[in-house]
């Protein structure tokens, strides 16, 4: 089996990582109202944002590598 691309690692390890995370806060947001913490709510929300924030960057700087990757005029073959 090939090595997977480094670009579907990255996306892995760290873009889904990141909304993983993202998804996690939101639930603790969920749960924290469900108990009657809400004053634990706002610290959870800036790491909220801050998980979305450092994905936004990774993405961008994905985006900007692909755009300087050099083209090839051979059609994307998915394997499995």
């Amino acid at each position: 089996m090939p090595a997977p691309h480094p670009l579907a690692r990255r996306i892995h390890d760290r873009v889904l990582g990141l909304l993983g995370t993202a998804l996690l806060k939101t639930e603790m947001c969920e749960t924290l109202g469900r108990l009657g913490r809400q004053d634990e709510i706002p610290a959870t929300l800036t790491e909220l944002r801050s998980a979305l924030e450092q994905t936004v960057v990774e993405l961008r700087e994905i985006m900007a590598e692909l755009r300087e990757a050099p083209t090839t005029d051979q059609p994307v073959v998915h394997t499995r």
